[in-house]
């Protein structure tokens, strides 16, 4: 299972309710969890903070690019 998909439903969330918390889509969210789409540095930021979980573990192959900054 996704890592953030494992997250959101520990913390008892929904797509929506971690999408309006976290000011992404969900449109991103479900894409995230799907694995289509890579996690953009500040949606990566905020995700984690919503969720109360480090990046680099949240999206750990993911992290040297969230790092940079980069796309």
């Amino acid at each position: 299972m996704n890592k953030l998909r494992e997250v959101r439903l520990e913390k008892g969330l929904n797509q929506r309710q971690l999408s309006e918390a976290s000011h992404t889509p969900q449109a991103i969210v479900s894409a995230l969890e799907r694995e289509v789409q890579k996690p953009w540095p500040k949606v990566a930021k905020r995700l984690s903070r919503v969720l109360k979980m480090p990046v680099y573990e949240l999206f750990p192959e993911d992290l040297d690019r969230i790092v940079r900054g980069k796309k």
